[in-house]
């Protein structure tokens, strides 16, 4: 998939049975392109927007954080999950992929 090309993100469902967003860049294609999670902790998040881990746990404490955030935590306020589809629309499926799946 080129990076001009307009993907499509869906639901699925991992060969392990995991909830994961699906993007194919090839609409007539009958495997995905890539598996992302639906969500991440908010330090990949904020890695993604290129912001300060830091920086984003205050935000996100202060509803100020640039997307949604999922109060996770044991303790109301101490671990955050971002949704992954919104960070794909605000910078772009590469660089998206490019923090949750390092080259190897």
């Amino acid at each position: 998939m080129t990076s001009d090309e307009r993907p499509t993100v869906t639901p699925g469902m991992d060969p392990l049975g995991d909830i994961v967003l699906t993007v194919r860049g090839d609409r007539n294609g009958s495997t995905p392109d890539y598996e992302l999670p639906p969500t991440v902790p908010l330090a990949k998040a904020a890695e993604v927007l290129g912001i300060d881990p830091d920086d984003a746990l205050v935000q996100a404490r202060e509803g100020l954080f640039p997307e949604r955030t999922i109060d996770v935590g044991g303790k109301p306020g101490s671990k955050f999950s971002v949704p992954v589809a919104p960070l794909i629309r605000r910078v772009g499926l590469d660089r998206v992929r490019e923090v949750l799946r390092p080259a190897e």
